[in-house]
């Protein structure tokens, strides 16, 4: 007997589109939203190209669309591919638990299951609901996992799993071992946010994704997955050394997780991004003056030095994947520039030699006080100082986007448009729009992915 397992499966079955409130649908409304497009803001980006070729290989009947285009693949490769187009620049949004990630990885993967399966729309905002919040609660008393050098994508892979087995339909048997074969083959290393970051940044999360979706497909068929592989002796507790006390999860008169994660008002890693709006106020103050910096002093909490302040190679970004998770960097463009948008993370931004000087400048460092208000806030303070020894200070603790700094529904529209218009147009974004806030009402995945085809797709 597996007591996570079989609440985990009980608890999806009994996720129906009618237990959901008005607020909880309108948020996965917000949510699709600004994951799709955040999705067309990447895809030009190399990643999400080479993704994209690769499901394009594949042709699946029945199977899933490729965002962009009319092809059908196989739905694991369709959700993988959909999903690092989502992830790719780091401006989905994030988890409510203190170290769970970006739970808007698995909308692309319910929806490919949702296709694959022709149920309606309907099923797949339950299936968003669920991922959510089982990725959230887990990930919310797993601390240890992350601590021990695992990545979050783990709780992804079986959220996903989750999600896609509601969307599906599957039984509660079925969906047991769903779970069972996203929790036990899938370990994925933290060392992907370590360092010097390659492209598999902006991919892990949408393979933990993909593995979901195939294990789900899988169970569907009635293949079985361990009994105990949460609470076995080799299984979940055992291997990230945890014990797992779920607490209570989203119904009635307990909100769900997706009515609170945190959207993100600049393409960067979480804690980077709360970073940017002290600097470019300083923007303000310090503009022609910047030769005049002697340093710049940032202050936060564990977590924030630990995501992109961790090494020597923050201070010195190669790649985009370094670079949005850079404390150092985000705030000297931010300085530099005013905001932080997807276009400051091209090679040639990167590599600018003013940009870098000025990162050399920036040090950062947790203090208790901070360490003490996080998780419940996220907060930052800058100082820079001149060469006359003024200081100039500002400090945030609620980055545009968190629940007590919230964006409005106009403003995930705009960020939508920003990321969406140069791919397919003001007009196709209108039309996008215009269905995305009526997502109930449409009848199928396939009507909602027609909306964003590319002619030269």
């Amino acid at each position: 007997m597996d007591r996570i397992l079989d609440f985990l499966s009980d608890y999806g079955v009994s996720m129906t589109y009618d237990r959901l409130s008005g607020r909880a649908v309108h948020e996965v409304k917000r949510r699709v939203i600004d994951t799709l497009g955040c999705a067309m803001g990447s895809y030009q980006m190399l990643p999400p190209k080479m993704a994209r070729a690769h499901a394009l290989e594949v042709t699946s009947t029945p199977g899933s669309t490729v965002l962009g285009t009319r092809h059908r693949s196989a739905p694991e490769l369709a959700a993988f591919a959909n999903g690092v187009m989502a992830r790719y620049a780091d401006f989905n949004d994030m988890s409510v638990g203190r170290k769970a990630g970006h739970p808007s990885d698995n909308i692309p993967a319910v929806f490919a299951a949702t296709e694959y399966a022709g149920t309606d729309m309907r099923s797949a905002i339950a299936g968003i609901v669920l991922a959510y919040e089982v990725q959230d609660r887990v990930g919310d008393v797993c601390e240890p996992v992350i601590d021990g050098g695992w990545d979050y994508v783990v709780y992804t892979s079986f959220a996903a799993a989750a999600g896609a087995g509601r969307a599906m339909g599957l039984s509660r048997e079925q969906l047991a071992n769903a779970l069972a074969l996203a929790v036990a083959p899938n370990g994925p290393m933290f060392q992907t946010r370590v360092g010097q970051l390659s492209m598999w940044k902006g991919c892990a999360a949408a393979n933990a994704a993909r593995n979901g979706v195939f294990a789900a497909l899988l169970a569907r068929r009635g293949l079985t997955g361990p009994a105990e592989a949460f609470e076995g002796a080799c299984g979940f507790n055992k291997l990230y050394g945890v014990t797992v006390k779920l607490p209570a999860f989203g119904g009635g008169a307990i909100p769900f997780t997706i009515e609170h994660s945190r959207f993100k008002a600049f393409p960067c890693d979480y804690e980077a991004q709360c970073c940017v709006t002290p600097a470019a106020e300083l923007h303000k103050v310090l503009q022609g003056q910047l030769q005049d910096v002697e340093k710049i002093a940032i202050e936060t909490y564990e977590h924030a030095v630990q995501c992109s302040a961790d090494t020597r190679d923050k201070w010195n970004p190669a790649t985009r994947e370094t670079a949005d998770h850079s404390l150092p960097y985000v705030v000297a463009v931010a300085l530099s520039r005013g905001t932080v948008w997807v276009d400051d993370f091209v090679e040639e931004r990167i590599r600018d030699p003013k940009i870098h000087a000025l990162m050399q400048k920036i040090e950062v460092r947790a203090i208790e006080e901070f360490n003490r208000a996080w998780p419940e806030a996220y907060p930052f303070r800058i100082t820079a100082t001149m060469r006359s020894g003024q200081e100039h200070v500002q400090e945030v603790h609620y980055a545009k986007g968190h629940p007590k700094n919230p964006m409005a529904d106009h403003e995930i529209e705009a960020k939508f448009r920003r990321l969406a218009e140069p791919v397919m147009g003001p007009a196709a974004a209108d039309r996008a729009l215009s269905a995305l806030w009526q997502l109930e009402k449409l009848k199928n995945v396939q009507e909602l992915f027609s909306l964003f085809v590319l002619d030269a797709a």
